[in-house]
């Protein structure tokens, strides 16, 4: 799957970044070489694995390159000659993007070393923290490793050795990253590696607007909420989302980050600035979707990207479903579940159900004859062979509502379902399909210990989100299919209790009709609540609907969760059990 995207359609939390340093007999890949490199692989925003060698140049170390690095020749001479260091090092950086401070230096020495050895230089993007640290921290006297590693707080072991500093680089890639996706809504890969090479744009005097702009940010809140951008006619030109209304808007004026030419073009055009505050930051993320439909801004489209995240998907109109992993929902006849936090989990976790679960892994449609031959994946007990009519179409997608079963998290059913196979095979004597049942079981169970929090599908969530406001407030957002259906904001006398049952049974509990319509605006809105409840989770009372057999009990429990969310709840709760009694 991604050979599939390429690195330049992933988001960057999913993209692997492999940062190299290399320490050289001096200056040019031509005439001089390396005698030491090192490198170290992030992955899912984590450093994962570290790579380092010296290398034995076959070169003598200019005195001048020992007293800057501590590398003498005497250290090099009995160190692997660079074409049995290569191999091991092409393995390690596989397809990631290659990162290093000052990337040309580095990058031209491992090319030209590979090329010497006789192999093909690496084909990946570069990426420059040199040329980030320009566009990033402009007002920084100087861009040198030394100086960013003293800026962020970073110690470096073994300046001016190979280790020392690519792990030193990798720890600015990271805080690079952090800035780049909150301040300036970068998450994909492609904008990144662009990000670097973009003329860097500084405000050197305040622009001509700002001067009738400054009442007005002085006045905004730090509340969460809704922001509008308009030019001179009143006309939107950006709508955004804050959780602190003041500090986000004021960033596009006070900050130090170098402006890029659309930045730049959208703050010269502002005159004017409103906002509507929210109770919550999700009541923001939903209130800025449905803003940016009504009013379509120019600056949305150039400007506005998202995080995504990826889910699995089943193709459920094929005959015989297959599994993949997606970050749009874009197919309303396929069955979407996540969302998971990265391309890296949701592919650890297809593997383990290609391992448990017999399901086709080739793509495209399935030619089904008896005279087909089985492909090595029925072999290694991985697919059930319905191309070659072993495994029958009933079988197969009784395969698939297992796979549907497990992604939900009912465990105890899928468990159930292959035992009640494993013993039907037993008694008709078929001890060897049995046994591949067994063995299924147990890696089942296994997997079940190791992971206890599953993912739903999209299209399934009936949930009751409980979000603290300000003051003595919470937010409560009734999610049915995924997609919000209501909004209520409950306090001290605020609403009557017989208000929220009402609404818990008539959207929970009453027979209504589809409500996805397979709209974008339908698909973003479940993007949205599900990545929420994904990456959110700690900031709100998550309650699935779907566990209760009736809407008193639903609300019994909602009542006590808003109870708990603060003293200031217990108005409502106690009335209603007065009520009930």
């Amino acid at each position: 799957m991604f050979e599939q995207f390429g690195v330049h359609h992933l988001q960057i939390a999913d993209t692997e970044f492999v940062v190299c340093d290399v320490e050289t007999t001096g200056l040019s890949p031509e005439k001089h070489r390396l005698t030491e490199i090192a490198l170290v692989k992030i992955i899912d925003g984590r450093i994962v694995d570290r790579f380092e060698s010296l290398v034995n140049a076959r070169q003598f170390v200019p005195y001048e390159i020992t007293r800057l690095t501590g590398i003498t020749n005497d250290m090099v001479y009995s160190a692997p000659a660079i074409d049995a260091v290569l191999p091991s090092v092409k393995e390690f950086i596989g397809n990631a993007v290659f990162v290093a401070h000052n990337v040309r230096f580095d990058r031209s020495f491992i090319d030209t070393s590979f090329r010497r050895s006789g192999m093909q230089p690496l084909d990946l993007p570069n990426l420059c923290t040199a040329r980030l640290a320009r566009r990033i921290v402009p007002t920084l006297s100087r861009k040198s490793l030394g100086m960013l590693s003293k800026h962020f707080g970073i110690s470096i072991r073994d300046r001016h050795r190979a280790a020392g500093d690519a792990e030193a680089t990798a720890e600015v890639l990271l805080r690079f990253i952090h800035m780049l996706t909150e301040e300036l809504d970068i998450h994909e890969c492609s904008e990144l590696l662009s990000f670097q090479n973009k003329p860097v744009y500084t405000i050197a005097q305040a622009p001509k607007n700002f001067s009738t702009l400054k009442a007005t940010l002085s006045s905004l809140p730090h509340s969460a909420g809704v922001y509008f951008f308009h030019d001179h006619r009143g006309r939107v030109l950006y709508v955004g989302k804050a959780k602190d209304l003041k500090d986000r808007v004021s960033s596009y004026f006070y900050h130090n980050i170098g402006h890029t030419e659309k930045v730049l073009r959208l703050i010269k055009a502002v005159r004017s600035i409103t906002w509507k505050e929210t109770e919550t930051e999700l009541s923001a993320l939903l209130s800025e979707a449905r803003f940016i439909r009504q009013y379509q801004p120019k600056f949305n489209t150039m400007l506005k990207h998202e995080r995504k995240y990826p889910f699995i998907r089943i193709d459920s109109a094929d005959p015989f479903p297959t599994l993949s992993w997606s970050y749009d929902l874009d197919d309303e006849m396929a069955a979407y579940y996540g969302p998971f936090s990265s391309r890296f989990a949701v592919e650890q976790a297809l593997e383990s159900i290609n391992k448990l679960f017999l399901i086709r892994e080739c793509k495209g449609p399935l030619k089904v004859s008896p005279s087909s031959p089985p492909c090595l994946y029925y072999d290694i007990k991985r697919c059930g062979a319905p191309c070659a009519t072993i495994q029958s179409r009933e079988e197969y997608l009784d395969e698939v509502s297992a796979v549907e079963l497990f992604l939900c998290g009912e465990h105890d059913e899928v468990l159930r379902s292959l035992q009640d196979r494993m013993k039907k095979k037993a008694q008709h004597l078929n001890f060897e399909e049995a046994s591949v049942l067994r063995d299924r079981i147990q890696s089942l169970e296994k997997i079940i210990r190791q992971q206890r929090t599953m993912v739903q599908s999209i299209r399934k969530q009936n949930l009751v989100i409980l979000t603290p406001a300000r003051r003595t407030l919470v937010e409560v957002h009734l999610i049915r299919s995924g997609m919000l259906m209501r909004q209520l904001l409950l306090g001290q006398n605020v609403i009557a209790p017989i208000t929220l049952l009402q609404a818990l049974k008539e959207i929970f509990f009453s027979e209504q009709e589809e409500i996805f319509q397979g709209r974008m605006d339908d698909v973003n809105e479940m993007r949205i609540i599900a990545s929420w409840c994904f990456t959110r989770r700690n900031e709100s009372e998550i309650i699935e609907a779907n566990s209760f057999a009736d809407a008193q009990a639903l609300f019994r429990n909602v009542a006590e969760k808003i109870k708990a969310c603060g003293p200031q709840k217990k108005d409502i709760v106690q009335t209603h059990f007065a009520r009930q009694a």
